[in-house]
C-alpha cells in the first residue's frame, strides 16, 4: 500500500512515516517540491493528512487534497486529522455524536472547516485527537516540562480541575496505521484520548515529579494572570523569532486547564483495537525524551 502521508514534517507525520517504514504491508509517500499536488494523491492508494500549524495551512490543506481525491476515478481512503476542539466548550463526556458548534478561536474553526470537509468525503476516517503528549510533542510535553522546571507551573487549585484528555503519541501513531488497515470504516468518527483521564493538576504533578521538578509548586490565579497579561505577549514574540528565552504561558492553555470535557473513545477501543499507554509510562518517556533535548 502506497501511503502519502501529508504534514510528514511535524511531531506526527514524522513517527507515522517512521512506523509504515517498518510494516510489511506498506510503503510510505511524501509530497516533493518537484511533483505536484495532484498527482501525489493520484499516486497514492491511502492518504493521511497530519497537517497541522496555522489555521490557513490546516483548511487550505484540507480543501486541496479532498477536491484533489474527489476528482479522481477511484477516490483513495484518507485518515484525517481532526481535533478534539471541533467540541467547542462542551462539557461532560463527549462520544462521537456530539453536536460540533461553530464557537471557538481561529484555530478550533480551521479545525472545525477541515474535519466537514473530511465528513463530506465518504472514503474518509476522521480521527478527533485528545491532548497529544510524549516523546517530540513540543506543546503538551516539551513547553510543559520547561514550565515545570521553571516553577512557573505546578498546582493550579480550582484552574487546574479541568480534564486534561491524554493521547500518548504512540497511541496516535497506531490508531492512525490501524485505520489505514480498515478502509471499511470510511466515513467513520472516532474519539482519541486515553481512558479514565487525570486533571490538568494531576497531569502537572505526575509530570512534574517525572521530570525531577519537585517540590511541585503551588501557583496562584494572580501569579497565573499576571503571567498571562503582561509576559505571554512578548515571550510569544520571541518564541517566533527562536531567541532563548522561556515558552509562554498562553491563554489557550490556562482555558484549557478548565475545560471539563472528557472523550469517549471507546470506539476506537473496540474498532480500531487502540490500547492506552499508562500515563507513568507516558509521562517517564515523556521526561526521558525532554532531558535528552535540553542536554543537546
Amino acid at each position: 500500500m502506497r501511503v502519502l502521508v501529508i504534514g510528514a514534517d511535524n511531531f506526527v507525520g514524522r513517527p507515522v512515516l517512521e512506523a509504515l517504514t517498518r510494516t510489511d504491508w506498506a510503503t510510505p509517500l511524501m509530497l516533493s517540491e518537484t511533483a505536484g499536488f495532484d498527482a501525489a494523491v493520484e499516486t497514492a492508494d491511502s492518504i493521511v493528512n497530519c497537517t497541522m500549524g496555522r489555521p490557513d495551512d490546516i483548511t487550505e490543506a484540507a480543501q486541496k487534497l479532498f477536491s484533489a481525491a474527489t476528482r479522481l476515478s477511484r477516490p483513495p481512503p484518507v485518515v484525517h486529522m481532526s481535533s478534539m476542539t471541533v467540541y467547542g466548550s462542551v462539557r461532560g463526556t463527549v462520544d462521537e455524536n456530539a453536536a460540533t458548534p461553530a464557537g471557538g478561536g481561529a484555530y478550533a474553526q480551521a479545525q472545525l472547516a477541515a474535519d466537514r470537509l473530511a465528513a463530506l468525503y465518504p472514503q474518509a476516517i476522521r480521527l478527533r485527537t485528545g491532548v497529544e503528549y510524549g516523546p517530540g510533542c513540543q506543546q503538551w510535553s516539551g513547553l510543559i516540562a520547561d514550565c515545570l522546571a521553571q516553577g512557573r507551573l505546578g498546582d493550579l487549585g480550582s484552574g487546574g480541575d479541568g480534564i486534561c484528555n491524554l493521547l500518548f503519541i504512540d497511541d496516535l501513531v497506531t490508531a492512525i496505521l490501524e485505520s489505514l488497515r480498515r478502509p471499511q470504516l470510511g466515513g467513520r468518527v472516532f474519539n482519541l484520548a486515553m481512558a479514565a483521564p487525570p486533571t490538568w493538576n494531576e497531569y502537572f504533578n505526575a509530570f512534574g515529579k517525572a521530570l525531577g521538578a519537585v517540590p511541585i509548586r503551588r501557583i496562584s490565579r494572580r501569579r497565573l494572570s499576571a503571567e498571562v497579561k503582561y509576559l505571554a505577549p512578548p515571550l510569544k514574540i520571541a518564541q517566533m523569532l527562536k531567541l532563548p528565552l522561556p515558552p509562554p504561558i498562553t491563554p489557550s492553555l490556562v482555558s484549557a486547564c478548565r475545560q471539563e470535557i472528557c472523550l469517549d473513545s471507546s470506539a476506537a477501543e473496540v474498532q480500531l483495537g487502540v490500547r492506552w499507554t499508562v500515563l507513568g509510562v507516558g509521562l517517564e518517556r515523556a521526561a526521558a525524551w525532554w532531558k535528552a533535548d535540553r542536554r543537546r
